[in-house]
């Protein structure tokens, strides 16, 4: 019967990676915290049990938590570039660099001008530049703050080279 259960949680494990993550490129720490999670819940499932039912179950209650405890060790790119964004709008100088980066990808945001008032909304341009599997993208944006304390990009334009 082991055999069986392997071939249950094998079959498991790849349902999750590739349909269980956020986004079409899971992080390390996604894909660590579902692999981790998804053997020590099927464990957990096997003690308790030690039937198939108990041990997917547990594997895919595993898998889940582990992809949540992954996704908040190792945050996607575009997590860290929207972080990126709101420190460059909020405190950053101008022509100074706010970079950012995961195992996979990289980036920066540069403030392009001083803050500026928008009916009655704090505004500031923007340059944002990404890097993710060798090919670079940039935009230049207007990100404002709204009534709630967060920022949201009011105006975005493919970046040019001379800033």
């Amino acid at each position: 019967m082991l055999g069986a259960k392997t071939l249950a949680i094998g079959g498991l494990v790849a349902t999750l990676l590739a349909t269980g993550c956020d986004s079409v490129y899971p992080t390390t720490g996604q894909i660590l915290g579902t692999l981790g999670g998804t053997g020590l819940g099927a464990a957990i499932g096997d003690i308790t049990s030690s039937t198939l039912q108990a041990t997917a179950t547990g594997a895919a209650m595993g898998a889940l938590v582990g992809l949540a405890i992954g996704s908040f060790a190792d945050p996607p790119a575009r997590v860290k570039a929207t972080a990126a964004t709101i420190q460059a709008a909020e405190t950053g100088d101008v022509g100074q660099p706010v970079a950012w980066s995961t195992d996979k990808s990289s980036g920066e945001v540069i403030p392009t001008g001083a803050a500026y008032e928008d009916h009655g909304r704090s505004c500031r341009p923007l340059h944002q530049e990404s890097t993710s599997r060798g090919d670079t993208t940039s935009r230049d944006v207007i990100a404002c703050g709204t009534a709630d304390g967060m920022w949201e990009v009011v105006d975005a334009r493919p970046g040019d080279d001379g800033r």
